[in-house]
């Protein structure tokens, strides 16, 4: 419980450690402008005028900003400029060395866990460290800092994600697209005993889901976290050459090939082979071809007089009937016995022949 407690306390110092050179700062101004009105507003003048030629000078030819990451890894006992920063524009290799080296405020007490600091706390603890430097950064809207450990940036997963998902869309007919990448901006792991990884996950055409998990040497998992990905396939798929009424046959004239992203479409698409077939629904003109819009071509339809043949026992008898219903080779339908109008059912053999049941 004491331990607890202590470690409680050491977050909170930690917290709002960061600005006492600010405040300090301010009541230094304060106490200077009580003693010396007239030197102060002087000082104040010369501060002002050195700052704001400076600020011309940046922003002059050599235009450079220094943007601060949302997190970031400390090393050391103190926060360093370059560990939390990186250069933008024109800022020269020496002059960047100089800032990157810079002291800001204490690291973290705790290895291995992330500190928050807001917006307002880093932007006061930047000016008490950097002066004027400080309106040249650009600030997130909080920052982390985690000392020691590893940090895996979203250029990173994404990098795991491509390289996991590659050889899996090989397999995939047609030509495949990673696109509109979800991910987290980042990921910490506190120690060299961890391991990031990219469980295993289905890779299909629409959107994909990436879970990545921090494992420890033993293979347990610590934690999780969620990315999805979107999977673009192009494949040249069967659809209507022309429009079709339901009941239609199917023939090969009525087919053409387009190419269509598969993550749009159904997951149920023919293939082209088999049949033959007739169409169960109307269809317009470069309708792609569902398994589920076709059956097989009747080879009997309703209204025919066929064959019905009932073999047993050394018993092989055959009468004339009329099909109740359609029916494909190999289903079973009613059919009616023409002379004694009793209904039974057969198994289509063939375009004229049943087999009762």
């Amino acid at each position: 419980m004491l331990s607890g407690i202590g470690l409680q306390s050491r977050e909170k110092s930690y917290s709002h450690k960061i600005d006492i050179c600010f405040f300090w700062l301010i009541f230094s101004l304060f106490a200077l402008c009580l003693a010396s009105p007239s030197y102060a507003v002087q000082a104040y003048s010369s501060v002002q005028s050195v700052q704001t030629q400076r600020q011309k000078e940046s922003l002059g030819k050599d235009v450079w900003r220094l943007k601060i990451y949302e997190a970031a890894i400390v090393r050391g006992d103190k926060v360093l400029l370059g560990e939390i920063a990186e250069p933008l524009g024109a800022i020269s290799p020496e002059k960047w060395h100089e800032l990157a080296k810079k002291e800001l405020w204490d690291s973290p007490p705790v290895l291995g866990k992330a500190y928050k600091i807001s917006k307002a706390n880093l932007k006061n603890a930047l000016q008490s460290a950097l002066g004027m430097y400080a309106d040249s950064c650009l600030l997130p809207n909080s920052l982390v800092l985690q000392k020691g450990g590893e940090i895996v940036r979203e250029d990173k997963l994404r990098q795991m994600a491509v390289q996991y998902l590659t050889p899996q869309m090989n397999k995939l007919a047609g030509r495949s697209e990673l696109t509109d990448f979800r991910l987290p901006p980042y990921i910490f792991v506190s120690s060299r005993s961890q391991e990031l990884v990219l469980e295993k996950t289905v890779v299909e055409p629409g959107r994909i889901a990436l879970r990545f998990a921090i494992q420890e040497i033993d293979g347990k998992v610590l934690q999780r976290f969620t990315g999805t990905a979107f999977l673009n396939v192009w494949a040249d798929t069967p659809v209507t050459a022309k429009p079709l009424a339901k009941g239609d046959t199917l023939y090969q004239q009525d087919i053409a090939y387009k190419s269509v992203n598969l993550a749009y479409e159904r997951a149920d698409l023919w293939d082209g082979k088999g049949g033959p077939w007739q169409v169960i629904r109307p269809m317009g003109a470069g309708e792609p071809i569902s398994t589920t819009d076709l059956k097989p071509l009747s080879a009997i339809k309703k209204g025919d007089k066929v064959t019905l043949v009932y073999k047993k026992s050394g018993i092989h008898l055959s009468v004339l009937v009329e099909a109740m219903e359609d029916g494909a080779l190999g289903d079973t339908i009613l059919v009616r016995n023409l002379d004694s109008k009793k209904q039974i059912y057969g198994k289509v053999q063939d375009q004229n022949t049943l087999l009762a049941k």
